[in-house]
């Protein structure tokens, strides 16, 4: 039939020098078990691209002996040993083959965003993925919203104040899809096992928390030299965003584009960028057809090519405008 078939990975990732991961044989998570249909598209796509992705996702899963491909998963830690009660930060790391991509949390038009499902021992928590600053990338000439570039999704775990075990093994079942011209759904487990200190406070590791550190420091901020507002009726098509510069704004932002955090703006048609004559900006794109309903708010990640700050390069940071009344 011409069509590659998926390989969902069940070899061990290489191990690092504190601490250990692995992959099991394929597990799908319930999310995706109670799925009706393939995960392998966002509600917007047109019927001929969900029947294809349908026999991709169908092809995913008769062959879960295949290694893995397109994308490298394991988990990394930002200490070197786990001080009880005191919260620390594991992060997944994608490191994608040439020309891949996998997806951010809202992925757009196509695509799965990757998922963790934690298995912890008794006491600890893990909090939500801290997600990056997503990218455009393309799928069979569909635009989405996604990482070429090797990225850290990072989640703050918390112990409990006493731990009798001299080491624990944190455990999250992964769910995530690498494209290029084919796509290839992932399905395993990855596992991390970190020592327990008794020391006044745990040492950082040499590798991974400078590196931690910088993708944390890129993290889109709250906050920038512009006012954002919503200049269309809740619900109503197309959805307009101003974009007005204050002081300390950058005189020319570049290429702008609104990531949509909850998917009511699309990634496909293509958003418009224009500057108005009173200096302000307007970003215009259509309401998906599948966007949710009565939202009081627009979250999403506003980027420039060139920048947001004329004293820095703030390249991102959120924005949650409400819809007027």
């Amino acid at each position: 039939m011409g069509t590659v078939v998926p390989a969902i990975p069940t070899e061990l990732m290489a191990q690092s020098e504190v601490d250990r991961n692995e992959t099991s044989s394929v597990a799908i998570p319930e999310t995706i078990r109670s799925l009706r249909g393939p995960p392998t598209r966002s509600p917007q796509m047109k019927i001929p691209i969900k029947s294809s992705l349908a026999l991709l996702f169908s092809l995913a899963l008769a062959s879960a002996e295949q290694e893995t491909q397109g994308a490298d998963l394991k988990f990394v830690a930002a200490v070197s040993a786990i001080q009880p009660g005191v919260p620390f930060t594991v992060a997944l790391h994608i490191r994608h083959e040439e020309g891949f991509h996998t997806y951010w949390k809202a992925p757009g038009i196509v695509g799965l965003p990757t998922m963790i499902e934690w298995k912890l021992p008794p006491g600890f928590s893990a909090g939500p993925i801290e997600w990056p600053s997503p990218e455009l990338v393309d799928m069979a000439s569909h635009p989405a919203h996604g990482y070429h570039r090797d990225v850290l999704l990072l989640t703050k775990i918390t112990p409990p104040q006493t731990i009798e075990t001299k080491s624990v093994m944190l455990v999250g079942d992964l769910t995530w899809m690498a494209c290029r011209k084919t796509c290839h759904p992932g399905f395993a487990l990855r596992k991390i096992t970190i020592p327990i200190t008794k020391d006044a406070q745990a040492k950082p590791h040499h590798r991974w928390a400078p590196a931690i550190a910088k993708e944390r420091a890129n993290l889109p901020g709250p906050s920038a030299p512009w006012t954002v507002t919503v200049e269309s009726k809740q619900d109503a098509t197309p959805i307009k965003v101003r974009l007005r510069p204050a002081k300390g704004a950058s005189p020319d932002p570049g290429n702008v584009y609104f990531f949509s955090a909850d998917g009511q703006l699309t990634s496909e048609p293509p958003q418009k960028f224009a500057r108005q004559k009173d200096g302000s900006y307007l970003i215009t794109g259509l309401r998906s057809e599948f966007a949710p309903e009565r939202k009081s708010t627009l979250p999403g990640i506003l980027v420039a090519s060139k920048g947001w700050s004329a004293k820095g390069k703030l390249s991102a940071f959120q924005v949650a405008p409400p819809f007027p009344k």
